[in-house]
Formats: structure tokens, C-alpha cells, sequence
């Protein structure tokens, strides 16, 4: 993992010289800064009042790359928090960016938004095949704390989609899902 300067004095409790050091390295392009620089504003260790709202760098560090912050604007759309309207489009099209580089929280709230029946037109197939691929990715990675979670499907995403697809259905949403590649570097998968 890339050190961004900011992250030492996150780590002694200096968050207000962290966010200077992060809006510094994110103006020259640095997405993991930008991303830092939400999650502080987020997390109201820095005043919004001072740095910009954490949507703004959320967004910005998307642009510039980064997966996990496309994610954090795609859960802003689905849930209509920092100051939007709840809106499932615009959920779909961020978590799809960081789904299709691998990213599996995306991955997970895609297959989530498809088994929930909140993508028009459903497309049980397709959301058969991200809840696959989620499932895949936590077998890849399974100290992610999610992993467990996907792992088990409690929400029973899964059985809900396989319910509502034919035979012939649910071997295509198996073959996309075995025959699907990451597209792009995803700088933060």
C-alpha cells in the first residue's frame, strides 16, 4: 500500500495536519488523498466548514481512481445520505465503476440492489452473476471483514435471484460470472 503524506500525522492523532497534508497532495491528483480527506470530513475529525464536503472528495477521488471511494459515493446515492436524495441510478452506475475493476463492496451492494428489485429493468441474471462474483472475490480474500458476511449471504441475495430465474437462466448468470474479467487497474481494489 502507497504511504500518502498525511497518513503519519493520522496515525498521532493530528487530523487537522493530516487534512492539510491530504488537500495538498489531492489538488496535485492524488486519489488516495482525496479519499483520506473524505473519510475525515466523514468522520467529522476536520470541519467541512474548512476542507469541503466529504462527497466532494469522495467524488474527486473517484475521478482520480480510487474504488473504494466511487463505493462510498454509490452507498451516498443508495441510502441518500450527505445531503442527496436517495437514488438508485446513480447508486447503480458508481458501484458498477468500482464493481467492474474487482472492487467486492461494490460488488456486494450491486448483487444487493438487484436482488432488492431497486435496478429498472430487472435483470435477475445480471444480478445473479455480481452476487456470484462477490461470492467469489470473498473466497479470494477472506480476511476482508465482509468476506464472512458475502460468504454466508444472510440477506439470502442469492437464493432470492435463483428463485426467480429458469434453469436456462441461472447457467448463463454461471457463465458470465466464470467468464467475467476485472476491467481497468482499480487503484484501490
Amino acid at each position: 500500500m502507497r504511504v500518502i503524506p498525511g497518513d503519519a500525522a493520522a496515525r498521532l492523532g493530528r487530523p487537522e495536519q493530516a487534512a492539510k497534508f491530504y488537500k495538498s497532495e489531492a489538488n496535485r491528483g492524488g486519489a488516495g488523498a482525496a479519499l483520506h480527506l473524505g473519510q475525515l470530513i466523514d468522520q467529522r475529525q476536520v470541519s467541512a466548514a474548512t476542507y469541503g464536503s466529504a462527497l466532494t472528495w469522495f467524488r474527486e477521488a473517484c475521478k482520480l481512481g480510487s474504488m473504494q471511494a466511487c463505493h462510498n459515493v454509490g452507498v451516498a446515492y443508495e441510502y441518500g445520505t450527505h445531503g442527496l436524495s436517495k437514488d438508485y441510478v446513480q447508486a447503480q452506475a458508481y458501484y458498477f465503476k468500482a464493481a467492474a475493476t474487482g472492487y467486492m463492496l461494490s460488488q456486494y451492494n450491486l448483487g444487493s440492489l438487484y436482488a432488492n428489485n431497486h435496478i429498472v429493468p430487472p435483470n435477475d441474471v445480471e444480478g445473479l452473476k455480481w452476487v456470484m462474483l462477490r461470492q467469489m472475490s470473498a473466497t479470494r480474500d477472506p480476511v476482508q471483514p465482509l468476506s464472512r458476511w458475502v460468504l454466508q449471504d444472510l440477506p439470502d441475495h442469492k437464493r432470492r435471484l435463483e428463485m426467480r430465474l429458469s434453469d436456462v437462466q441461472l447457467w448463463e448468470a454461471r457463465k458470465l460470472a466464470e467468464e467475467w474479467q476485472p476491467t481497468g487497474s482499480g487503484a484501490d481494489r
